[in-house]
Protein backbone atom coordinates (compact mmCIF):
# COMPACT_ATOMS: atom_id res chain seq x y z
CA UNK A 1 0.00 0.00 0.00
CA UNK A 2 1.33 3.29 -0.93
CA UNK A 3 2.00 5.78 2.18
CA UNK A 4 -0.45 9.21 1.83
CA UNK A 5 1.97 12.20 1.96
CA UNK A 6 0.40 15.27 3.66
CA UNK A 7 1.00 18.34 2.01
CA UNK A 8 0.61 22.08 3.77
CA UNK A 9 -2.51 23.73 1.88
CA UNK A 10 0.23 26.02 0.10
CA UNK A 11 2.25 23.71 -1.61
CA UNK A 12 -1.38 21.82 -2.47
CA UNK A 13 -2.09 25.16 -4.27
CA UNK A 14 1.32 25.52 -5.91
CA UNK A 15 0.73 21.75 -7.21
CA UNK A 16 -2.95 22.87 -8.46
CA UNK A 17 -1.20 25.98 -10.38
CA UNK A 18 0.62 23.49 -12.04
CA UNK A 19 -2.25 21.24 -13.24
CA UNK A 20 -1.78 18.69 -10.61
CA UNK A 21 -5.09 16.80 -10.32
CA UNK A 22 -4.08 15.25 -7.24
CA UNK A 23 -3.79 17.99 -5.00
CA UNK A 24 -6.68 19.71 -6.59
CA UNK A 25 -8.75 16.14 -5.27
CA UNK A 26 -7.19 16.60 -1.85
CA UNK A 27 -8.15 20.72 -1.51
CA UNK A 28 -11.48 19.41 -2.93
CA UNK A 29 -11.88 16.99 -0.35
CA UNK A 30 -10.44 19.33 2.81
CA UNK A 31 -12.92 21.96 2.05
CA UNK A 32 -15.72 19.80 0.29
CA UNK A 33 -17.55 19.11 3.73
CA UNK A 34 -17.38 22.83 5.16
CA UNK A 35 -18.73 24.48 2.07
CA UNK A 36 -21.45 21.95 1.47
CA UNK A 37 -22.84 22.26 5.11
CA UNK A 38 -22.61 26.07 4.77
CA UNK A 39 -24.16 26.12 1.30
CA UNK A 40 -26.78 23.66 2.87
CA UNK A 41 -27.17 25.97 5.62
CA UNK A 42 -28.03 29.44 3.29
CA UNK A 43 -29.39 27.82 0.27
CA UNK A 44 -32.13 25.00 1.99
CA UNK A 45 -31.68 22.77 -0.46
CA UNK A 46 -29.37 19.65 -1.14
CA UNK A 47 -29.80 20.00 -4.95
CA UNK A 48 -28.77 23.53 -5.13
CA UNK A 49 -25.79 23.18 -2.44
CA UNK A 50 -24.33 20.17 -4.73
CA UNK A 51 -24.74 22.13 -8.03
CA UNK A 52 -23.16 25.53 -6.40
CA UNK A 53 -20.05 23.39 -4.96
CA UNK A 54 -19.68 21.76 -8.18
CA UNK A 55 -19.21 25.35 -10.13
CA UNK A 56 -17.26 26.28 -7.34
CA UNK A 57 -14.93 24.11 -7.42
CA UNK A 58 -14.95 23.87 -11.55
CA UNK A 59 -14.20 27.99 -11.76
CA UNK A 60 -11.15 27.40 -9.40
CA UNK A 61 -9.77 25.07 -11.86
CA UNK A 62 -10.59 27.27 -14.24
CA UNK A 63 -8.76 30.27 -12.47
CA UNK A 64 -6.37 27.95 -11.28
CA UNK A 65 -3.28 29.40 -12.74
CA UNK A 66 -4.04 32.68 -11.13
CA UNK A 67 -4.76 31.16 -7.70
CA UNK A 68 -1.79 33.07 -5.35
CA UNK A 69 -0.70 30.33 -2.27
CA UNK A 70 0.07 33.01 0.07
CA UNK A 71 -4.06 34.16 0.38
CA UNK A 72 -6.28 31.97 2.35
CA UNK A 73 -8.32 29.40 -0.23
CA UNK A 74 -10.58 28.88 2.50
CA UNK A 75 -11.31 32.50 2.36
CA UNK A 76 -11.08 32.22 -1.53
CA UNK A 77 -13.59 29.29 -2.15
CA UNK A 78 -16.13 31.04 0.43
CA UNK A 79 -16.07 34.48 -1.67
CA UNK A 80 -16.97 32.38 -5.16
CA UNK A 81 -19.54 29.79 -3.20
CA UNK A 82 -21.24 33.49 -1.88
CA UNK A 83 -21.10 34.70 -5.43
CA UNK A 84 -22.99 31.87 -7.38
CA UNK A 85 -25.48 31.99 -4.07
CA UNK A 86 -26.42 35.60 -4.82
CA UNK A 87 -26.74 34.57 -8.53
CA UNK A 88 -29.03 31.99 -7.42
CA UNK A 89 -31.11 33.69 -5.18
CA UNK A 90 -31.20 36.51 -8.24
CA UNK A 91 -32.25 34.24 -10.77
CA UNK A 92 -34.70 32.67 -8.63
CA UNK A 93 -35.99 36.35 -7.65
CA UNK A 94 -36.40 37.38 -11.33
CA UNK A 95 -38.10 34.23 -12.32
CA UNK A 96 -40.41 34.41 -9.40
CA UNK A 97 -41.33 38.00 -10.44
CA UNK A 98 -41.66 37.10 -14.29
CA UNK A 99 -44.32 34.50 -13.20
CA UNK A 100 -45.94 36.76 -11.11
CA UNK A 101 -46.07 39.54 -13.96
CA UNK A 102 -46.84 37.00 -16.73
CA UNK A 103 -49.73 35.32 -14.97
CA UNK A 104 -49.04 31.83 -15.90
CA UNK A 105 -52.51 30.63 -14.49
CA UNK A 106 -53.32 32.10 -17.69
CA UNK A 107 -52.80 29.46 -21.00
CA UNK A 108 -50.09 30.48 -23.13
CA UNK A 109 -51.47 31.91 -26.13
CA UNK A 110 -49.28 32.51 -29.06
CA UNK A 111 -51.83 34.07 -30.98
CA UNK A 112 -52.92 37.04 -27.97
CA UNK A 113 -48.96 36.90 -27.48
CA UNK A 114 -49.05 38.22 -31.54
CA UNK A 115 -51.36 40.60 -31.04
CA UNK A 116 -50.01 42.43 -28.06
CA UNK A 117 -46.24 43.10 -29.64
CA UNK A 118 -48.22 44.20 -32.56
CA UNK A 119 -50.39 46.72 -30.35
CA UNK A 120 -47.01 47.58 -28.56
CA UNK A 121 -45.08 48.53 -31.21
CA UNK A 122 -48.52 50.35 -33.32
CA UNK A 123 -48.58 52.16 -29.71
CA UNK A 124 -44.81 53.19 -30.20
CA UNK A 125 -44.97 54.17 -33.62
CA UNK A 126 -48.17 56.63 -32.38
CA UNK A 127 -45.66 58.28 -30.16
CA UNK A 128 -43.01 58.69 -31.92
CA UNK A 129 -45.38 60.62 -34.74
CA UNK A 130 -45.91 62.74 -31.58
CA UNK A 131 -42.22 63.87 -31.09
CA UNK A 132 -40.54 67.05 -32.89
CA UNK A 133 -38.22 65.58 -36.14
CA UNK A 134 -35.24 66.27 -34.68
CA UNK A 135 -36.22 64.56 -31.36
CA UNK A 136 -37.80 61.41 -33.46
CA UNK A 137 -34.33 61.63 -35.13
CA UNK A 138 -31.95 61.44 -32.85
CA UNK A 139 -33.89 59.11 -30.45
CA UNK A 140 -34.38 56.61 -33.08
CA UNK A 141 -31.08 56.79 -34.11
CA UNK A 142 -29.85 56.36 -30.37
CA UNK A 143 -32.22 54.38 -29.18
CA UNK A 144 -33.51 52.10 -32.01
CA UNK A 145 -30.09 51.74 -34.18
CA UNK A 146 -27.88 51.77 -31.36
CA UNK A 147 -25.67 54.69 -32.57
CA UNK A 148 -23.50 56.22 -29.78
CA UNK A 149 -23.34 60.48 -29.00
CA UNK A 150 -20.51 60.57 -30.93
CA UNK A 151 -21.84 58.87 -34.01
CA UNK A 152 -24.60 60.82 -33.85
CA UNK A 153 -23.53 63.65 -33.47
CA UNK A 154 -20.71 63.28 -36.36
CA UNK A 155 -23.69 62.13 -38.78
CA UNK A 156 -26.21 64.83 -37.93
CA UNK A 157 -23.22 67.80 -36.90
CA UNK A 158 -25.22 68.54 -33.10
CA UNK A 159 -23.19 68.39 -29.93
CA UNK A 160 -23.70 65.51 -28.04
CA UNK A 161 -25.00 68.02 -25.17
CA UNK A 162 -28.03 68.55 -27.78
CA UNK A 163 -28.03 65.39 -28.36
CA UNK A 164 -28.53 64.62 -24.44
CA UNK A 165 -31.35 67.26 -24.71
CA UNK A 166 -33.35 66.19 -27.17
CA UNK A 167 -33.15 61.92 -25.89
CA UNK A 168 -33.84 63.18 -22.53
CA UNK A 169 -37.19 65.40 -23.94
CA UNK A 170 -37.98 62.65 -25.95
CA UNK A 171 -37.78 59.99 -23.17
CA UNK A 172 -39.91 62.35 -21.27
CA UNK A 173 -43.04 62.86 -23.76
CA UNK A 174 -42.95 58.82 -24.88
CA UNK A 175 -43.10 57.50 -21.31
CA UNK A 176 -45.89 59.94 -20.65
CA UNK A 177 -47.84 58.65 -23.87
CA UNK A 178 -47.01 55.17 -23.23
CA UNK A 179 -47.71 54.84 -19.56
CA UNK A 180 -51.35 54.54 -20.33
CA UNK A 181 -50.85 51.88 -22.97
CA UNK A 182 -48.39 49.80 -21.41
CA UNK A 183 -45.96 50.47 -18.06
CA UNK A 184 -43.65 47.31 -18.99
CA UNK A 185 -42.89 48.74 -22.08
CA UNK A 186 -42.14 52.29 -20.88
CA UNK A 187 -39.74 50.79 -18.28
CA UNK A 188 -37.89 48.63 -20.90
CA UNK A 189 -37.65 51.24 -23.86
CA UNK A 190 -36.65 54.28 -21.39
CA UNK A 191 -34.30 52.54 -18.85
Amino acid sequence: MKPVIVLSEKELIYRVKSGDQAAFEQLYFQYAGKLTHRLLQLLKSEELAADILQDVFLKVWEVRDRLDPELSFGAFLYTIAGNYCKNSFRKALSQQLYEQHHGFEEAYSPIEQQLEGKETELALQAALEKLTPRQKEVFTLHKMEGLSYKEISEQLGISPNTINQLIQQANKQLKAQLLTHSLLLAAILLS
